[in-house]
């Protein structure tokens, strides 16, 4: 009787062993189509109040629709006399306005981002609060909305820097939360939070230093949410670059696109970093979208003569520079992309930022309890940006996976293959990868593979919509084929 178990032991082993022999392979269609939205990437609506704020129940009657068809984050450009205009009130505990603003944007499966910016110029009121004066810190005056002098500190300003570092910590102690925050936009010195025409106290202290000390301030505080800032500023880009990108992990904003100010170093620039930082991207000429307001006229280099033209340029632009996002702005804004250049709109859908899917998956049939298989897998990104895992506080937290899902729909197990890199997926090319792993302790049966991107930081659970055209997905898992456990 021992001979006979043993007998039929060695036939069943024999069995698998031949089976594991037979491959399914498995290719995938892209979704050319559906907008995907996904962390850092696609089109933004804004509230950019440099003159009065959104009327939250006002703006989203006007901006559902582009919020629903287009858009992935909500911008919050406001002055910090705004978010805390009495120490330690701040709008997301106080302000009812603002809470209904960010609600609606959240309830929409909007991401949030902000710029928090400090000066005067242009602004219907004073943009720092005015508990960091009476606290004693020097400033000057610059021109606000309709020729009123409005005080603004300098940013080297002992005083000012201490009161800054204070709203931050509390700032990011609300928003440090990649489930509801992409980016903050993290340099606002100068007008327009720009980084332009900065003034400072002391010319003993250099520029450089007040850079490195701001961008320290939130660098300090924000660990998961990433952290951009204007490029080709008053500080200039060796500095940006040493100081921020590669020492703190910044990564790069620029809000000329559609104009001569976007010039061909810059474009240099982001053709050089395509791959390494991610780009965040803002169409100059804003305001209006009438045929009779034509602040592009004074652009020399272009010589732009509609609305159109604008939307052409600012498209070509973000292409030629991989930027991930783009913006529908405000409503005025958002009126003409999406009535004048709705092919550009829906265009950047598919080919702004990252468009990842497995092109093909292989993967034996039947498995020997206990043994290790191997999966090929194969992936391309067909959007014109990056998946930005390899900026710092992302720390590579993206990884592809593979489930083991029972009948019920449970998940038994998940394998993370931490050798595949979405950040090194550009555009158009094909990343191959052989997965081995052991199949112990899985009980024999029958079983579904699933296929995701999964996230570090939630037990790798899947965290990005993939590019798979009519996708059959299990709890996030976009489903690959059956598999045996013998």
């Amino acid at each position: 009787m021992k001979h006979t178990y043993l007998l039929l032991a060695i036939i069943l082993l024999f069995s698998c062993t031949e089976q594991k022999k037979i491959i399914t392979n498995v290719e995938f269609k892209e979704d050319t189509l559906s907008i995907l939205k996904n962390p850092c990437m696609g089109w933004g609506i804004y509230d950019d109040a440099n003159d009065s704020v959104q009327n939250a129940d006002l703006y989203w009657k006007k901006q559902d629709e582009a919020s629903k068809k287009y858009a992935s984050f909500f911008y919050i450009r406001w002055r910090w006399s705004e978010m805390e205009p009495e120490e330690g009130k701040y709008a997301w505990i106080y302000n009812e306005n603002y809470k209904k603003l960010i609600r609606g944007a959240l309830d929409r499966g909007l991401k949030l981002c902000f710029r928090i910016y400090n000066n005067s110029q242009d602004n219907l009121s004073q943009s720092t609060p005015d508990y960091v004066k009476k606290a004693g810190a020097k400033g000057y005056m610059v021109t606000g909305l309709g020729g009123k002098q409005l005080w603004t500190p300098y940013p080297d300003d002992p005083v000012f820097l201490d009161k800054l570092e204070k709203f931050v910590q509390a700032f990011a102690k609300e928003y440090d939360n990649p489930d509801i925050v992409d980016f903050i936009d993290a340099y606002n010195i100068g007008w327009w939070g720009e980084c332009h025409h900065i003034q400072l106290s002391n010319d003993k202290v250099s520029l450089e230093t007040v850079f490195d000390k701001i961008t320290s301030i939130y660098s300090d505080n924000f660990h998961q949410v990433l952290l951009v800032l204007p490029f080709g500023s008053q500080v200039g880009f060796t500095a940006e670059k040493e100081i921020a990108i590669d020492r703190k992990g910044y990564s790069l904003r620029r809000d000329g696109l559609g104009s001569m100010w976007f010039t061909e170093q810059e474009q240099y620039i982001t053709q050089d970093l395509y791959g390494k930082t991610l780009f965040i991207g803002e169409s100059c000429w804003w305001g209006s979208c009438s045929d009779e307001y034509k602040p592009f006229a004074s652009d020399q280099k272009y010589k732009l003569k509609t609305w159109r033209d604008v939307y052409e340029l600012t498209y070509e632009h973000a292409l030629r520079g991989h930027f991930n996002t783009l913006d529908l702005r405000e409503i005025p804004e958002t009126i003409g992309w999406t009535t004048k250049a709705k092919d550009l709109v829906m265009d950047f859908c598919i080919k702004g930022g990252y468009r990842i899917y497995p092109i093909q998956i292989a993967y034996p049939q039947k498995v020997c309890q206990n043994d290790s298989i191997i999966i090929q897998h194969t992936w391309i990104n067909r959007g014109n940006g990056y998946l930005p895992n390899n900026v710092k506080n992302w720390g590579y937290k993206y990884k592809p996976a593979f489930a083991f899902i029972d009948k019920g729909g449970n998940v038994i197990k998940t394998f993370v293959d931490l050798n595949a890199e979405p950040s090194i997926w550009l555009s158009d090319q094909k990343y191959s990868y052989d997965f081995k792993f052991s199949m112990d302790k899985i009980v024999p049966g029958e079983y579904i593979l699933g296929v995701a991107m999964t996230d570090k930081n939630k037990n790798w659970t899947p965290a990005i919509n993939l590019a798979i055209d009519k996708a059959e997905m299990i709890d996030g898992w976009y489903v690959v084929g059956k598999i045996d456990i013998q």
